[in-house]
């Protein structure tokens, strides 16, 4: 009749120690590649930086001595003919100046409508042709 019921038989289909042993070494190799990629950039992006900063600076020192020069210059137009002062002086001859405006003549306007001229009618003043 029926037999005792007999356990399951359990097999390993698994990967074997061998293969995980090169799984885990493939992984380790990828880890190293990643660091040694992740330096590579961090470097190349640090020296991207320093020059962009070197380069600001000597921009900054530029408009600096730009700013010098505009002061300076502005100091010594203020000695020149056109000095800004508090009494009037004689116009120098190449002075620029400014006239008052004059209005201009406009000739009479011709037309004129009559408010009596047309009856206060429906459609008076439309010529529609129909």
């Amino acid at each position: 009749m029926c037999s005792a019921p007999s356990p399951p038989k359990v097999v390993y289909q698994g990967p074997t120690r061998q293969e995980i042993r090169e799984q885990e070494q493939s992984l380790d190799k990828y880890k190293n590649q990643m660091k040694k990629q992740a330096n590579r950039f961090q470097n190349q992006l640090k020296k991207q930086i320093e020059y962009a900063n070197a380069e600001s600076e000597g921009l900054r020192e530029q408009l600096e001595e730009g700013a010098a020069t505009a002061a300076t210059a502005a100091a010594q137009e203020q000695t020149g003919t056109y000095a800004a002062t508090t009494t009037q002086a004689a116009v120098p001859i190449d002075a620029e100046t400014t006239e008052a405006l004059m209005k201009k003549e406009k000739p009479a306007s011709g037309l004129r409508i009559g408010a009596a001229a047309l009856p206060a009618a429906t459609g008076t003043g439309l010529n529609i042709g129909v």
